[in-house]
């Protein structure tokens, strides 16, 4: 089982590459990612915060941390693809599909998914392998 405070931000990395692609973040992005933390990762497994919070809201942490620092769509995109490839046997299917999933909610929370977006849905689903 990976590290869930490394999981959980580099997860907050990808999440922020899908939803800053078209480099601007919407309301109903930030409100699917939330969502996605609630019932797609929340209980990925029982890790708490020395404050008794899910480790699982790293992933809206690390979001808004890349957020702040106006990173760019490309650059949190590659610090996941990096840690995934480093950890890549860590990762079982029903991870991965997950993983998925969840990029392709947040691509999906305003209308339909942008020419930007889907290039990194492309490439994310070639990483996974799926």
């Amino acid at each position: 089982m990976q590290n869930p405070r490394e999981l959980y931000r580099e997860l907050g990395n990808l999440f922020y590459a899908i939803a800053a692609a078209d480099k601007k973040i919407r309301p109903e992005e930030r409100q699917t990612l939330h969502d996605e933390i609630l019932f797609a990762w929340k209980h990925h497994e029982n890790s708490t915060d020395r404050f008794g919070s899910d480790r699982a809201f790293l992933i809206e942490f690390e979001f808004e941390t890349m957020e702040e620092n106006s990173a760019t769509a490309e650059n949190a995109y590659q610090l996941f693809e990096t840690y995934f490839q480093g950890h890549e046997n860590e990762f079982d299917q029903a991870s991965r599909v997950k993983i998925f999933n969840s990029a392709r909610h947040i691509a999906e929370s305003v209308r339909k998914i942008n020419h930007e977006e889907l290039s990194y849905l492309i490439r994310l689903k070639a990483l996974l392998k799926l």
